[in-house]
């Protein structure tokens, strides 16, 4: 059974990742306290498969921390990449899983040397909040149907220009 395995919450920019038990998730919002959620965010909530953390460990050669992907949700069991499209529900919480999280440069400083590339196309998923609640670790995690692929795409589309546009009208 596929289930989260661990919380990372950041709380503002360039502050470490914090564990946590369980967190709120907000709908179409991402979770309550990590400065990276927010209504207009492409990518809402974010997740990984720890069997990725895993097979990322045995490249480098040393065990990488919990949260040092930057990753907020970490899962078990269930093949990311191949939910883009589809529903999830974790625990009680619904999300649209948009589109793969490519490793940036960011992974070489929060985990180490050569991480970008030993995660290279396994980044995890980012994610669009449909319906909010508590989520906590080991909370069952399965993919619950697909969502059109067009609606999909234009809706992520609207959203990256409202936040450009936000980010444009902040600069003024």
């Amino acid at each position: 059974m596929a289930e989260v395995v661990s919380i990372h919450i950041v709380r503002e920019k360039k502050a470490p990742a914090e564990s946590c038990d369980h967190v709120t998730i907000r709908t179409d919002f991402g979770i309550e306290g990590d400065y990276r959620s927010g209504k207009y965010q492409t990518g809402q909530i974010t997740l990984i498969e720890s069997e990725v953390m895993d097979t990322a460990s045995r490249k480098l050669g040393y065990e990488i921390p919990a949260g040092a992907s930057r990753r907020q949700i970490v899962v078990r069991g269930v093949s990311l990449n191949e939910t883009i499209g589809y529903i999830l529900r974790l625990g009680s919480v619904l999300v649209l899983a948009e589109e793969k999280c490519k490793p940036c440069d960011n992974m070489e400083a929060t985990i180490g040397p050569g991480a970008k590339d030993a995660m290279n196309g396994r980044g995890g998923v980012r994610c669009r909040v449909i319906k909010g609640g508590e989520l906590h670790v080991s909370d069952a995690v399965t993919v619950e149907g697909t969502c059109c692929p067009h609606y999909s795409r234009l809706r992520r589309f609207c959203f990256k220009i409202i936040n450009y546009l936000i980010k444009l009208s902040n600069k003024a």
